[in-house]
C-alpha cells in the first residue's frame, strides 16, 4: 500500500475514533444535553407565567413582563369572563450564544408559540380566539432572567352564541370519583400514577334505555337508567357491590350476552388482579360465573372486546394484556415487545369459553397492548381486529376464514408507530370503506430530540436520522390513516386536522351532530391536578437522558408535585364532510365541551333518548361526567336509530358486527358497522345510530348479518324513532 493511501486510512480511523469518542459515551453525551434542555425550561418557565398573566383581567401586583399588557389586551378584548389560556411552542426555538467580551458565557433564545383563549362574552356566547406570540429571553443562563412578548398574528375569533353540548353530570345523579386502594407499588415510568377504569353501555334490565357500568379500583357502580337521563346507583342491588364502599375493582370493562339469554353480562379486566365474568340473571341482579367460564388471565389486562370471531353466533372474548408499568420498563421504547401476551377466548354460547389465542396466532407479539377493536375493515363478513400498543407499533389482523388471525400491519400500511393508547374504526371520509384513526401521544417538545448530544445508545447515533424520525414520530399525537381502494391504509393524519390532540388516551367516533358524518371525541391529560406549573419538558427529557437507568429500575420521574401534561382540554373533531380539507375542525370549547381533567375513557350513547348522541367521560384525579347533546337544528339533524335483535343459534344477540348500508334521497350512502368497543377500557352502545343530516326518510336499508344473511327492508318512513331490527323477520 502507498504512503498516500496508508496516511488516507489512518485520516479516516482518526475521524472514526474522534466520532466514536463523542458519541460511545451516554455521560459525555448528557453532558451536552443537559444544559440545552435547561435553557429550554427557562422558556417554559415564561410561557407559563405569561399564561398565568393573560388568564388575569389586570395586571398583578409585582410586576410583568414587556409586552405582557398588549397580549392581554388582545385575550380580554370583548370578553367578561376568561375560562382557559393555553399555548403551544410553534417549533424548535433558535438559542444563540450572545458575543460579548466576557468571561460569563451568554445565551439568547428567540421562539414562537401559538396562544389560544376560551372565554364567554357579557351576553354568554362562547368565543375562542388564536394567537402567534414571539419571546426574547435574553441572559437565557441567568435564572429569573427577563424575557419580553410581542403579537405576531392572530386569527379571526370563532363565535358561538348556541354551544351544542352542556354538562349535566349533577342533573343526572352522576357525579362520582374515581378512586385507587392504598397500593405500595410505584409505577416505573412516572411515580404515583395509575390506569385508570373505563366504561360500558348497556341495557342490563331490557327495559328499552340504556344504563352504565362504570368501573372503578375500590368499587364500580351499576348505574340504571330511568329513560330520561337521570341514573341510580343500584349496585349493591344488583349484587356487584357489598357496600356504598366496597364492591369490584376494575380497570376495563366489557358487556355482551356471552349465554344467548338476550341479556348483558359482564365482563371485567384488572391491573392488578385476574379478569371476570359476571352473568346476568335477568331479575336486575348478577353473579359471577369466572370460576366455570374459563377465562383465565395471568399478569395485568386492559381492555376486552366481544366479537363472534368464528361465525358460530356466539360471542367471543379478545384481552389485551400489556407490560407491568409497575415492575419493569419497556425497551426498546419504539418497539418494546417485552409486555405479557394477549388472550382470545372462544365462546360455546352457554358461558363457557375456550383459550385458542396460540392457535388463532394472537398470543405473540408480547407488546404493551391497552386497546383492542374489531371491525370488518375488508368486507368479507368477519371481523377483524386492531390492538393498539403503548411504546411501539399497532397489530392488524385479518381474520381469515374465521379460523384464524392474520397480522397484515407492515403489509397494509398500518404499523403506525406511537405509544397507543385506543383506536376507533369508521368511514370518516364516506366513501364506503372503512378508515382507522389511532390515538397517541402529542407533545410540543418533540423537537428536543434534535438537539446537540442527543443522549441514545451507539446504534442509535449510529442511524440518527432515523432514530429521530422514529421518536417524533412517537411524539406527533393522533393518526388517520384512511382505507384505499385495493385495502391498504394512506396515512392522511397530515390533512386531517384531528391529530393533535393531547396526551390522548381513548377516543370515541360517532356522529354527534347528526350530520351523517363521523365525528370523533377525544380523552385528554396525563397527569395534573390544575396547578400551574406542569413538568412535562423534563419528563421527555429526563426520560430520555436516563433511560437506561430507567430499564435498570434506578429511577423514575419525579413529578415534584407539579402536573405532567396534566389536565388538558378534551378535544371534539367536527367532521366538515367528504372532500373537506381539513376534514375535521376541533371546536370543543365552542359547543360546551370544555372539560379539563385526566380523561382516560369516554363512550357515546343516547342517555335521555332525544334522538342526539351524548358523552360519558371517566377520569382520574376528577369525578365522572355527562355531556347531553341537543339537535341545534331540528330540520337538518334527523336520524335513525337500529337496536338490532339477531337469531338465537344463528348470530349473537345483539347482531353485532352486522354492516348497515342505508341509502339516503339523492344517492347518499352511509355505511355503519354494529360494535360494543369504544376504546380504551370501554365498550359502547350496541344500537347503530344513523344521522340523517336533512333527509326525513331512508330510500333503502340494508343489513348483512354476521352469519351472512343479507336483509333487504326498503324504504324506511317516517325517521326520528328507534325501530328494532329483528333477523329472523323479513320486514320492520
Amino acid at each position: 500500500m502507498s504512503r498516500k493511501k496508508l496516511w488516507a486510512a489512518a485520516a479516516v480511523l482518526a475521524v472514526l475514533l474522534v466520532w466514536l469518542f463523542q458519541n460511545a459515551s451516554l455521560a459525555r453525551l448528557r453532558a451536552e444535553f443537559i444544559p440545552w434542555m435547561h435553557r429550554l425550561e427557562r422558556y417554559r418557565d415564561a410561557l407559563e407565567t405569561t399564561r398565568a398573566a393573560l388568564r388575569r383581567r389586570n395586571a398583578g401586583a409585582a410586576g410583568e413582563a414587556e409586552g405582557i399588557e398588549a397580549l392581554r389586551a388582545w385575550a380580554w378584548k370583548d370578553l367578561d369572563r376568561v375560562a382557559l389560556v393555553s399555548f403551544d411552542v410553534a417549533g424548535k426555538p433558535e438559542i444563540e450564544k450572545v458575543k460579548e467580551k466576557t468571561f460569563l458565557e451568554k445565551w439568547e433564545l428567540r421562539g414562537t408559540a401559538a396562544f389560544v383563549v376560551d372565554g364567554f362574552r357579557a351576553d354568554g356566547a362562547r368565543v375562542e380566539r388564536a394567537a402567534k406570540v414571539s419571546f426574547v429571553l435574553p441572559n437565557l443562563d441567568v435564572q429569573g432572567g427577563d424575557f419580553s412578548v410581542s403579537l405576531l398574528s392572530s386569527e379571526a375569533d370563532r363565535i358561538e352564541p348556541h354551544p351544542r353540548f352542556h354538562d349535566a353530570t349533577l342533573a343526572a345523579g352522576l357525579g362520582a370519583p374515581r378512586r385507587d386502594p392504598p397500593q405500595k407499588l410505584t409505577n416505573r415510568l412516572i411515580d404515583g400514577i395509575w390506569p385508570g377504569s373505563g366504561v360500558a353501555v348497556l341495557d342490563f334490565d331490557q327495559d328499552g334505555d340504556e344504563d352504565l357500568f362504570v368501573g372503578d379500583g375500590v368499587r364500580s357502580i351499576l348505574y340504571e337508567n330511568d329513560g330520561r337521563g337521570h341514573f341510580t346507583d343500584v349496585t349493591v342491588r344488583a349484587g356487584l357491590a357489598v357496600s356504598d364502599s366496597s364492591g369490584i375493582a376494575a380497570t376495563g370493562v366489557a358487556a355482551g350476552d356471552v349465554d344467548g339469554d338476550g341479556y348483558p353480562d359482564l365482563v371485567v379486566t384488572n391491573a392488578f388482579g385476574p379478569t371476570r365474568l359476571f352473568r346476568n340473571r335477568r331479575d336486575g341482579t348478577f353473579e359471577e360465573i369466572t370460576a366455570s367460564s374459563g377465562i383465565v388471565t395471568e399478569g395485568p389486562t386492559r381492555s376486552a372486546a366481544f366479537a363472534d370471531v368464528n361465525g358460530d353466533g356466539n360471542l367471543d372474548l379478545f384481552v389485551c394484556g400489556t407490560g407491568d408499568y409497575y415492575g419493569q420498563m419497556p425497551d426498546p421504547p419504539f418497539d418494546a415487545n417485552d409486555g405479557r401476551r394477549n388472550y382470545l377466548f372462544l365462546g360455546d354460547g352457554k358461558g363457557h369459553f375456550r383459550d385458542v389465542s396460540a392457535e388463532w396466532g394472537v398470543a405473540k407479539p408480547t407488546r404493551w397492548s391497552l386497546s383492542c377493536l374489531f371491525a370488518d375493515f375488508d368486507g368479507d363478513g368477519r371481523p377483524d381486529l386492531i390492538v393498539t400498543n403503548d411504546f411501539g407499533l399497532k397489530n392488524l389482523y385479518r381474520n381469515v376464514d374465521g379460523k384464524r388471525f392474520e397480522d397484515v400491519t407492515k403489509k397494509l400500511g398500518a404499523e403506525d408507530r406511537a405509544y397507543g393508547m385506543s383506536a376507533a374504526w369508521g368511514d370518516f371520509d364516506g366513501d364506503g370503506r372503512i378508515d382507522l384513526y389511532t390515538t397517541g401521544t402529542y407533545t410540543q417538545w418533540g423537537f428536543l430530540h434534535e438537539y446537540p448530544g442527543l443522549p441514545v445508545p451507539l446504534p442509535g447515533r449510529i442511524f440518527r436520522p432515523i432514530a429521530i424520525s422514529w421518536m417524533e414520530k412517537m411524539c406527533r399525537g393522533n393518526s388517520l390513516l384512511l382505507q384505499m381502494p385495493n385495502g391498504a391504509f394512506e396515512d392522511a393524519t397530515a390533512r386531517s386536522g384531528a391529530g393533535r390532540a393531547g396526551w390522548n388516551w381513548s377516543t370515541v367516533a360517532a356522529d354527534l351532530d347528526n350530520d351523517g358524518n363521523l365525528d370523533l371525541y377525544a380523552t385528554n391529560g396525563m397527569w395534573g391536578d390544575g396547578r400551574e406549573h406542569d413538568r412535562e419538558l423534563e419528563f421527555w427529557w429526563e426520560t430520555l437522558a436516563y433511560w437506561d437507568d430507567y430499564i435498570g429500575m434506578k429511577k423514575t420521574f419525579d413529578r415534584k408535585g407539579a402536573g405532567v401534561q396534566g389536565v388538558e382540554r378534551d378535544a371534539y373533531f367536527v367532521n366538515r364532510g367528504p372532500g373537506s380539507n381539513p376534514l375535521f375542525t376541533e371546536q370543543a370549547f365552542l359547543d360546551g365541551l370544555d372539560l379539563q381533567t385526566n380523561g382516560r375513557a369516554v363512550v357515546a350513547f343516547d342517555a335521555n333518548g332525544d334522538g342526539e348522541l351524548d358523552l360519558y367521560v371517566r377520569s382520574v384525579g376528577a369525578p365522572e361526567a355527562l355531556f347531553l347533546g341537543s339537535r341545534k337544528h331540528p330540520d337538518a339533524e334527523h336520524f335513525l336509530r337500529l337496536r338490532l335483535k339477531g337469531t338465537r343459534g344463528v348470530d349473537n344477540t345483539d347482531g353485532l358486527g352486522a354492516s348497515v348500508t342505508a341509502t339516503l334521497p339523492g344517492g347518499r350512502v352511509l355505511v355503519r358497522e354494529s360494535g360494543y368497543a369504544s376504546g380504551y377500557l370501554s365498550t359502547g352502545s350496541p344500537i347503530v345510530h344513523l344521522g340523517l343530516g336533512p333527509a326525513t326518510r331512508i330510500e333503502k336499508l340494508v343489513i348483512r348479518w354476521p352469519s351472512g344473511t343479507v336483509q333487504d327492508l326498503g324504504s324506511v318512513t317516517p325517521v326520528d324513532r328507534v325501530i328494532t331490527v329483528d333477523e329472523s323477520k323479513s320486514s320492520l
